[in-house]
């Protein structure tokens, strides 16, 4: 009886050691492991901002090209205008140049 209690207060005594290396190094592997995820955290804030970044930049000049074309485009529409201004003028003129030549 005395062997197996030995035996059993080896392999105790083992276990033991086991549990308590495993706990230590959880528990001193602990403050590595939320480095380790925070330095993962941060270099994925980091791509998402970079994409942001290049998002909003590429947004800028779409951007600025849209009101480019939209600045050409008001100044086409103030030209016709005119245009259409110069026609008019000329048609009052036919016709009142008409009227008279019919009197």
């Amino acid at each position: 009886m005395g062997i197996i209690i030995e035996g059993l207060k080896e392999h105790f005594v083992s276990f033991i050691g086991m549990v308590l290396s495993g706990v230590a190094g959880w528990f001193f592997g602990r403050p590595k492991q939320r480095m380790e995820l925070q330095t993962s955290e941060l270099e994925n804030v980091d791509k998402a901002v970079k994409i942001y970044r290049e998002m909003i930049e590429d947004l800028g000049a779409k951007y600025a090209s849209a009101i480019e074309e939209l600045k050409k485009a008001n100044q086409r529409i103030k030209d016709l205008e005119n245009s259409v201004e110069g026609l008019l003028t000329e048609l009052k003129k036919y016709k009142q140049l008409n009227g008279k030549s019919k009197e």
